[in-house]
């Protein structure tokens, strides 16, 4: 099933442009967060459908091995964050997605990029708004921003402006791969058109795989707890 990303995953359509597909937005920050990509990093390459298992599937005009997860077509980007001379100025409303992914699959802190997992309690630290997360259950929801060390805490909790507005922290147990924030398309002369914009998709919902573009990783987050607001300072000197 696919699922609308309003007040939980994502907002749709040019609200979410404006705020980052990131989690949050990051314009005040005085050091560029680890998953904001930079203007030579970002690409768009033509799509287009093709014939491929009995549907027609988005593709790119020049398919690379690697353009597909379990079916979905990913958005493509460059990694220049180590290169400084090519990368370009930020695009603080920008997300690179392969950064985001990695964030996601190891458990970096989308601030500095460094492990987030607290080394003596082995749970994750996770600060979410409304606006990038959905509950699934009473200890458990989905969100496509991701983790933020102990470390990486306080600045982000005093830079960010959608943080100062609303936010929840919580640590996290465990987590496990949901899917995708993707666009989805249908069939069009000459050229693909864009249907829904920013909308999750499952990895099991194999009907939507073909036609969507994915944006961002989304995970299930598992054994939360809340953490009081007064008390993740302690935590974070820990």
């Amino acid at each position: 099933m696919v699922q609308r990303s309003v007040a939980s995953v994502g907002q749709q359509g040019d609200t979410d442009d404006r705020r980052s597909r990131a989690g949050f937005v990051v314009s005040g920050y005085t050091t560029v967060p680890y998953t904001i990509a930079y203007a030579n990093e970002l690409v768009e390459d033509p799509i287009s459908f093709e014939w491929h298992n009995r549907e027609n599937r988005l593709t790119y005009g020049k398919p690379r091995r690697g353009d597909w997860m379990h079916g979905v077509l990913l958005g493509r980007v460059r990694d220049l964050r180590d290169r400084p001379d090519r990368r370009g100025p930020e695009r603080m409303r920008k997300l690179n997605r392969q950064r985001q992914r990695r964030c996601m699959d190891k458990l970096l802190c989308q601030v500095c990029g460094a492990p987030a997992t607290d080394p003596d309690s082995g749970l994750i630290p996770w600060v979410l708004t409304k606006t990038v997360f959905e509950r699934t259950g009473p200890d458990s929801g989905r969100t496509n921003a991701p983790p933020t060390c102990w470390t990486c805490m306080p600045e982000a909790l005093e830079q960010c402006p959608m943080l100062n507005d609303d936010f929840a922290l919580y640590t996290v147990a465990s987590t496990t791969s949901a899917g995708v924030l993707a666009d989805l398309y249908r069939l069009g002369v000459p050229t693909p058109t864009l249907s829904r914009r920013n909308v999750f998709v499952a990895w099991d919902a194999i009907a939507f795989h073909a036609r969507a573009l994915a944006t961002s990783h989304v995970v299930e987050l598992h054994g939360m707890r809340a953490v009081n607001a007064l008390d993740w300072g302690s935590l974070a000197a820990a």
